[in-house]
């Protein structure tokens, strides 16, 4: 890690976002003594008041009587959440500074009017964390990734039913390390020159829509005026937009190309969710092959993943004698061809010697592929194999994004408890692999310990390892780390246990996704083959291989922790930690951190 350039780079976050929250008190004139002062510094204890608009209570200072009203207009915005006690004396308060009040309904009148409808939000991450070639530590190898994420978030109020929300997004590599993208392909299993059948994702440095979406709020009219963020209940939405499945993310968390429409308030209560259209946040180094085929042989038809089970299989004395007897016939053909060419007076050149070798190699890479194919039970057509059979196959020249419908009922009760219930269900090809439901949930046992669980069942029996897998994780956290109050912080250990065949391609957070969804950027000379496939390759190529054992998957346990050291900064470090395959194979340990500054 460049830890000069970090630092540089966390002390400017720092002081961008001092520079944006900060602001001096000028006046005194309402003593710390009085009652009103007293009655929300009591609420302020209690957990119910944010404090001036910088997110600070200088509880060791005057105030004026114009920024204690700016406090209790924030305190009135909360008064559904307040108990019967704190209710009464935020009325009291609100009787006692009505002056300040309305004056202070003026000035945002005005400036709304200045302003117009939009707001924006600008996040600023740095972010530094290994990523593996092969993360296994009986042969791992990995190169340290230190980026610089730009998300520029905006929101347009249309009307008080109708609102647009977009994200831009751009992620830069600060040390040489290409950033890792989700939806870059780097596939040997097409020609590089096959332009229009590949995706590059977006580039180091370009900019690209993240989000872009319009909601509509039906039924019943919802009042905005103490929302920042538009309507939250009976809404309509249309575009790219995000989805969370479950309280953590790690099975899903990404972005959604479709509509939906929700019923309910996303904030507290009850809410139902029907989703369609196709998720956009899928690492395609790992999924792609699984639908698009894996070659057996390239041009040439030296390489390929006929070649790959050959070297793999080095130890199998069977394989060894077919390689032998391979190439034994290639050169018994080679020299039987020079035969016949110099019987009939023709003297070979070195360049005819060459394409009679290529020739005879070809036609016994044909005799491997048929006995390598037939032995191993694999399904292949036109030269592809297919890991997961018949009925998984999609033509190269199809989107990428996977087709998904999506319901979820969501219960919240915030900072007491949460309660999610969902399924999921892939179309098209992908649809025989790819069917879920799960529910998770979360308890705070006091105000600041909390515990959570989730559970994921896919009920498409996958032909690898011949199971309907399943994942579950759960964790005990402490404190709540909360961006918009300097000083809020967060500990937790999670343990994860996924099967192969329950991450779909996209998680909230990236150690989860090296352990779940590892690639082998090199696999016997394959580049980007998922280890889910690699591991069964390599088991059949040495005659090991069993629809008993258990292959892919990750179960492993994930420190975290979060600091928020002044408002619109959040530090989160993450330790990753006794990782295993589903086979029992170990995974390298793995630490990451970050720093996210939010402006406005």
């Amino acid at each position: 890690m460049n830890h000069c350039l970090l630092k540089t780079t966390l002390a400017a976050l720092f002081a961008a976002t001092a520079f944006n929250v900060s602001a001096a008190n000028p006046f005194a004139d309402v003593d710390t003594s009085s009652w009103a002062y007293q009655a929300v510094s009591q609420l302020s204890d209690q957990g119910v008041v944010d404090g001036y608009p910088d997110g600070t209570f200088k509880g060791d200072k005057n105030v004026s009587r114009y920024e204690l009203a700016q406090i209790i207009a924030r305190l009135m915005a909360k008064e559904e959440s307040l108990n019967d006690s704190q209710r009464a004396t935020v009325q009291k308060l609100s009787a006692e500074y009505a002056g300040e009040l309305q004056s202070l309904g003026v000035r945002v009148k005005e400036l709304e009017k200045k302003t117009g409808n939009l707001s924006n939000i600008t996040e600023i991450r740095v972010q530094d964390i290994p990523r593996y070639d092969n993360v296994y530590k009986d042969n791992k190898s990995s190169h340290d990734e230190l980026s610089l994420r730009v998300r520029l978030n905006t929101m347009a109020t249309v009307n008080d039913r109708s609102t647009v929300y977009s994200q831009l997004e751009t992620t830069m590599s600060m040390n040489g390390s290409t950033p890792f993208a989700p939806n870059r392909q780097d596939w040997s299993s097409r020609e590089s020159t096959d332009s229009d059948k590949t995706r590059t994702g977006y580039g180091d440095g370009d900019f690209h829509m993240n989000r872009l979406w319009a909601t509509y709020h039906f039924g019943p009219k919802q009042d905005t005026s103490k929302l920042p963020f538009g309507p939250s209940k009976n809404l309509i939405g249309i575009g790219q937009f995000p989805v969370k499945m479950g309280v953590t993310g790690y099975t899903y968390d990404g972005q959604f190309k479709g509509a939906f429409i929700s019923f309910g308030d996303y904030r507290q209560g009850g809410r139902f969710t029907i989703a369609h259209g196709r998720a956009t946040d899928i690492n395609y180094n790992y999924t792609g092959p699984m639908v698009r085929g894996m070659p057996l042989k390239d041009s040439t038809g030296s390489a390929g993943l006929i070649s790959a089970m050959m070297d793999a299989g080095k130890n199998n004395p069977k394989l060894q004698a077919m390689q032998k007897q391979l190439a034994a016939g290639v050169e018994s053909a080679v020299q039987q061809k020079i035969t016949e060419m110099t019987n009939a007076g023709i003297k070979p050149t070195p360049a005819q010697i060459q394409a009679i070798k290529s020739a005879a190699k070809a036609a016994a890479m044909d005799k491997a592929v048929t006995a390598l194919t037939s032995q191993s039970g694999m399904y292949v057509n036109n030269d592809y194999y297919y890991p997961m059979g018949q009925d998984v196959q999609e033509s190269w020249g199809q989107d990428e994004d996977v087709p998904v419908t999506y319901a979820s009922y969501i219960f919240k009760k915030p900072q007491q408890w949460e309660f999610h219930a969902y399924g999921m269900t892939a179309n098209g090809p992908v649809g025989k692999i790819c069917r879920a439901y799960g529910f998770a949930g979360a308890y705070y046992v006091t105000p600041m310990w909390h515990v959570q669980g989730e559970y994921v069942k896919n009920v498409r029996k996958l032909p690898l390892n011949n199971e309907r897998p399943y994942s579950f994780n759960y964790g005990l956290h402490y404190g709540t780390a909360d961006v918009l109050k300097g000083g809020s912080y967060e500990f937790g250990l999670d343990y994860v246990y996924s099967q192969a065949g329950t991450y779909f391609g996209g998680s909230s957070d990236d150690i989860v996704d090296q352990y779940m969804g590892h690639i082998y950027k090199n696999w016997h000379g394959m580049k980007n083959v998922p280890a889910y496939i690699a591991n069964v390759m390599e088991d059949k190529a040495n005659g090991t291989y069993s629809s008993n054992k258990n292959y892919g998957g990750a179960k492993f346990f994930l420190a975290k922790a979060s600091f928020v050291p002044m408002r619109g900064l959040i530090i989160d470090a993450e330790y990753g930690f006794n990782a295993k395959d589903m086979g029992g194979r170990k995974m390298d340990n793995m630490f990451m951190l970050k720093a996210t500054a939010y402006l406005k």
